[in-house]
């Protein structure tokens, strides 16, 4: 298994540089697809969580049965603990890090919900073998820009790549795979489609033979798809990315494919520190097997493995873990009754797996014109 991480903040300093110094070309096919170096053939397998939150709010930070105590009485590694045989056996593991981590005593915004952590939890993404977690959310921020700034730190601190809807993300390893990641959150409304096309442009420069868009958007608890979320994916076909993978509405939506490109609407919770109840504990976990001949993305396999966020039925113990049989079928026919695709029948070992051929003239700006 290879597991290599580029340096992600010098690879984001060079992209606010080019962005601020050179005009950015985001027309649709203004690049040819740019080949993985050394022309790899094989795959690359890349496993997406839903949303993690390492922390509670303020308030609640010592209530019995909440994540705090709970992480001292079992330790770091516990809430992934279920899930390390996948996430420890792939190339790369993405999450979506919903809230602070912090050891500061910081002045909340004004919202109902403000998430906080210590900022030794890093520990729980390297035990649980997460490399990188996207900050676009709606909770990065709940300690305002301090909390921020604190979070980044120590994510870096702990040797942890990020991304957010204003920083990209590259990738490698050294079997030659680049691949770029964006972070939207909630809407490319207005200047946020320009500044999101022209770095999807750039991390094709850059060499980035695949683009993969990260969403956090949609409608809490709702099961159909927004306006936002459909103007998300129409862009990100427009700007060549290779797939689509949501959260943010807390239950599990549908699958679709929008141009040749896959899209994962929302995969649910993960480890969710914020309440001891869940109101749906289904979710999913996504690995994207992608097939490259020759340094030319060919195809992926997308794995759909059903999830509950807790190993208690009776209250969430932030521990998820696989779920099989019908149990497991349920939730793909949820997502099914999402978009109206089906992604097929839960087998033990492999999930429900969806094949994806390349589109022709492969992913990137042109597959859109």
């Amino acid at each position: 298994m290879c597991r290599a991480r580029h340096a992600g903040t010098a690879v984001r300093i060079l992209l606010f540089l080019w962005l601020c110094f050179f005009p950015a070309c985001i027309s649709a096919g203004c690049a040819e697809p740019v080949l993985v170096e050394d022309g790899y053939t094989g795959d690359t397998r890349i496993t997406f969580l839903g949303d993690c939150t390492l922390g509670s709010v303020y308030s609640k930070r010592n209530v019995q049965a909440g994540f705090v105590r709970t992480i001292a009485e079992n330790g770091l590694a516990y809430p992934f603990s279920c899930l390390r045989d996948m996430t420890g056996n792939d190339d790369l593991t993405v999450g979506n890090l919903e809230g602070v981590l912090s050891d500061r005593k910081l002045e909340r915004v004004r919202k109902t919900y403000n998430f906080i952590g210590a900022t030794e939890y890093t520990q729980i993404l390297t035990d649980g073998s997460v490399e990188c977690v996207t900050l676009a959310n709606n909770h990065t921020h709940d300690y305002g820009d301090k909390g921020y700034a604190d979070t980044k730190d120590a994510l870096e601190n702990a040797g942890i790549a990020w991304f957010d809807a204003e920083n990209a993300y590259i990738w490698e390893d050294p079997r030659g795979v680049r691949i770029g990641f964006l972070g939207v959150n909630y809407s490319l409304s207005g200047n946020r489609a320009t500044r999101y096309a022209a770095m999807a442009q750039e991390l094709r420069e850059k060499g980035c033979a695949c683009v993969i868009t990260v969403m956090h958007a949609g409608d809490e608890y709702q099961l159909k798809t927004s306006a936002y979320q459909a103007q998300i994916v129409s862009l990100a076909a427009e700007n060549g990315s290779c797939l689509v993978v949501g959260h943010h509405p807390h239950v599990v939506q549908g699958y679709a494919e929008v141009s040749g490109m896959p899209v994962v609407y929302s995969l649910g919770n993960c480890v969710f520190g914020g309440s001891i109840h869940v109101r749906d504990p289904n979710a999913l976990v996504l690995q994207a097997v992608l097939h490259w001949e020759s340094g030319v993305l060919q195809s992926m396999d997308l794995h759909f493995y059903p999830i509950r966020v807790t190993t208690d039925a009776s209250y969430n113990n932030y521990c998820p873990c696989f779920l099989s049989g019908e149990a497991a079928q349920q939730v793909l026919e949820r997502m099914e009754a999402s978009t109206g695709i089906s992604v097929g029948v839960w087998e033990d070992g492999e999930g429900a797996v969806v094949h994806v051929d390349a589109p022709d003239g492969g992913w990137g700006p042109a597959m859109a014109e």
